[in-house]
């Protein structure tokens, strides 16, 4: 169960209040990851934002504006460990991963709904997660997830194909 450590012990995440940014925590009044004031936005993989740094960078140089240390370090930790270099590849698996499938409801009904939430779709991206349990760790809330399956198996030919970190 999510808060919970495996060995069955309280998470220290556990006393955390429910406004309080908590990836690993899904707030139970509204279903939403614990993201803070970050709940709202967009979740982004690192190759993304590898590229959208890129693009400030050659802006900054074209204009001859200082580029901040931290920004160039932002950049390197971006290159380093985002997981897929081609862009389309990226968006082709978010795509797929956020696809819509039909769900029975406890009332019989049939609904469609993502398979995963965004930010769990981007963090597979980012991770690459080799086995449905390795995922379970790295990505807690998708602890019960009936398509992490699926899921985890549609990201593993990526590994060979598009893969930037060896």
């Amino acid at each position: 169960p999510l808060g919970s450590w495996a060995c069955g012990l309280p998470s220290p995440m556990s006393a955390l209040q429910l406004n309080e940014p908590d990836a690993a925590l899904v707030n139970p009044q509204t279903g939403h990851l614990q993201l803070g004031v970050h709940t709202q936005e967009r979740p982004r993989h690192v190759g993304e934002i590898s590229g959208m740094l890129n693009q400030i960078l050659l802006e900054r140089e074209r204009t001859r504006k200082p580029i901040p240390e931290t920004m160039t370090q932002t950049m390197k930790f971006c290159k380093r460990f985002k997981s897929l270099k081609n862009q389309a590849t990226v968006d082709q698996a978010m795509e797929s991963l956020l696809r819509k499938v039909e769900v029975s409801d406890g009332a019989g009904n049939i609904r469609r709904r993502k398979r995963c939430r965004d930010f769990e779709a981007a963090q597979l991206i980012n991770l690459m997660p080799g086995s449905v349990e390795e995922a379970r760790v790295l990505i807690p809330t998708l602890e019960g997830n009936t398509h992490l399956g699926e899921l985890v198996n549609e990201i593993q030919p990526l590994k060979d194909f598009d893969r930037e970190i060896q």
